[in-house]
């Protein structure tokens, strides 16, 4: 294998290292959010009958869509810090194959 496939494969698995990991992100953001939304679907299905105060039950509700939406803006936030990484990755294996493919162009021309 030449050092142009080793920085390929290298790539290619560090690449997939990465997608991955927003795959996973992904899912704990759903998984997330899907407990918040149960937590208040029971909330207010157990409650309802149970409080006289609905205020307090409205109250919950709304703390739980804030939460929902920190999920989203943390998901968010690693998604744009793993598109980040992607780029620089990519970056440097253009810049590695380039310097390699210059040097191999200058051995062949000090071969001649």
């Amino acid at each position: 294998m030449d050092q142009q496939e080793a920085i390929k494969i290298d790539y290619l698995k560090k690449k997939r290292q990465f997608e991955e990991k927003e795959d996973d992100i992904l899912f704990q953001r759903d998984q997330g959010i899907r407990d918040l939304e149960e937590i208040a679907d029971r909330t207010h299905c157990y409650l309802k009958d149970y409080v006289p105060d609905q205020e307090f039950i409205i109250q919950a509700v709304h703390k739980l869509e804030r939460l929902k939406d920190e999920v989203y803006e943390a998901a968010q936030h690693d998604q744009k810090q793993i598109e980040q990484e992607i780029e620089e990755l990519d970056e440097t294996y253009y810049r590695e194959i380039r310097i390699l493919s210059d040097q191999e162009l200058a051995k062949k021309e000090s071969d001649f």
